[in-house]
């Protein structure tokens, strides 16, 4: 499991942006690891929102345990924060696009509420290509990043 994070700069008020790249296995487990690997990210760039870290931790899960189910090896995972915007990509080498969600799935339904989750708790998600395969990707824009929460979310 490779694992790679960098700083990056954003123009002369050096903004800083994080970002985590991890290549995941693609097998079951891959979903809890990706889970792990998330909460640590988050906290060590000061989320400090509750909520915020649940529903990224959530989303994650639901889009790696896709890749691993429904996608082709190999995964990946990326996060970037940027200011108060995370951005989340799961990538696989299937370049089949996930079914946009519609409606509500069956309650007794196990399949069809991972993409009901995400659209319903990021700020913006899609598709797109990446050959071989494609990318899930997610923006959540986050209440309280490093200790303070912005003036509208007070």
């Amino acid at each position: 499991m490779a694992a790679n994070t960098d700083m990056e700069t954003d123009g002369p008020a050096r903004r800083a942006a994080r970002a985590a790249t991890w290549e995941l296995a693609p097998e079951t487990p891959a979903a809890a690891h990706a889970r792990a690997l998330t909460a640590r990210a988050l906290r060590s760039w000061r989320v400090t929102d509750a909520t915020d870290v649940d529903d990224v931790v959530l989303m994650i899960d639901e889009l790696v345990a896709n890749a691993v189910v429904h996608g082709a090896p190999p995964v990946r995972l990326r996060l970037r924060l940027d200011g108060t915007c995370l951005v989340a990509e799961v990538t696989d080498a299937d370049p089949a696009a996930p079914a946009r969600p519609c409606g509500q799935a069956p309650r007794w339904s196990e399949e069809g509420r991972g993409l009901l989750l995400v659209a319903a708790l990021a700020t913006a998600f899609g598709c797109r290509p990446d050959p071989p395969g494609k990318v899930v990707w997610f923006t959540r824009v986050l209440r309280g990043v490093n200790g303070h929460r912005p003036a509208s979310a007070l």
